[in-house]
């Protein structure tokens, strides 16, 4: 698949690249598929530089001890690879069937220097990276436990609403719209801040509220969607 018909190219850090440009991209880049669970990356490796395709990628965080934690999840159009590292500061797999858009570092730094668009669209990246993350630091901070699991469930709406090519109608966020879940409760726990047992009585508790239906563990319907904004507590954050 060239660049020009790529799927995420609108939504993508390729998205305001001229046509040449996108053929000097298209020239260093490869496709790599991963199963779910398959580690794409280990924290220590050399660093990649990735457009998602299809599916989710997890960045994880290790301690010293073991523990993991979920600190970022990457969705179709975004990009993995920080251009200040050489050497991943994370681990990053695949929780669904996933493609990647792949560059070799080296090229794709030279050409990071012939086309300085590039080098505003990795810039632009990171600082929209910096901006989630202080977000998300807000809602690790102050919000109760069922204003994170909300808040969780509204951004995966939002993330899945908006995959794709933005040349193409987006999916909007209304009522009855299925909502797959591309991690484990434990997962989930982790990333939230919370333990097992509370992520799995919130989630108890925005059903019995009428907010959500549950398929199983994983699959998701919104019932009432601006029943689950006011539950996440930040409307105009979502």
């Amino acid at each position: 698949m060239t660049c020009q018909r790529c799927a995420i190219r609108s939504r993508s850090l390729c998205g305001s690249l001229s046509d040449d440009a996108l053929g000097a991209l298209s020239s260093i880049s490869r496709h790599r598929h991963f199963a779910p669970g398959q580690i794409i990356v280990t924290e220590g490796e050399p660093a990649i530089f990735a457009n998602v395709v299809t599916g989710i990628v997890v960045e994880k965080k290790s301690l010293s001890d073991g523990r993991e934690q979920i600190v970022s999840m990457f969705f179709s159009g975004d990009f993995l690879g920080d251009a200040r590292r050489v050497n991943s500061d994370s681990t990053a797999q695949a929780v669904s069937p996933v493609t990647l858009c792949a560059f070799d570092r080296n090229a794709f730094e030279q050409l990071m220097d012939v086309y300085p668009v590039l080098t505003q669209s990795v810039l632009d990246y990171a600082m929209a990276r910096l901006e989630n993350a202080r977000e998300w630091m807000l809602l690790l901070g102050q919000k109760s436990a069922e204003e994170r699991v909300a808040t969780f469930l509204m951004r995966l709406a939002a993330r899945q609403a908006d995959a794709g090519c933005r040349h193409v109608a987006a999916q909007s966020i209304e009522p009855g719209m299925a909502l797959d879940i591309p991690i484990s409760r434990a997962q989930m726990a982790a990333y939230l801040g919370l333990t097992i047992e509370t992520v799995s009585r919130r989630m108890t508790a925005l059903r019995d509220s009428g907010l959500v239906a549950f398929k199983d563990a994983r699959a998701v319907r919104l019932l009432n969607v601006d029943g689950l904004k006011a539950a996440a507590g930040d409307n105009d954050r979502l």
